[in-house]
């Protein structure tokens, strides 16, 4: 079978709710996006998902990413990568 990549992007920002850019610019997470990053992680800690076992997981440097990853339940296995 060939690698799949599954991407999820950063909870919700007060940039992001208003449809701003955020780039590199490190805005943190709003309540709404931390909610929003805890019910991905419940998500994928179901079937089919079954937490990934045996899967790379890899998060932007910024925090809203990391807190994202994190809350996600998928913090503790995470590696930093500038290019995201």
């Amino acid at each position: 079978m060939a690698p799949r990549i599954l991407l999820a992007r950063h909870g919700q920002t007060q940039w992001s709710l208003l449809g701003k850019h955020t780039g590199r610019t490190d805005i943190p997470l709003l309540d709404e996006g931390r909610r929003g990053a805890k019910l991905l992680g419940e998500r994928l800690h179901q079937a089919p998902w079954a937490g990934l076992p045996d899967v790379e997981v890899r998060t932007s440097p910024l925090v809203r990413a990391d807190e994202t990853c994190e809350l996600a339940g998928f913090g503790d296995r995470a590696s930093a990568w500038d290019a995201l």
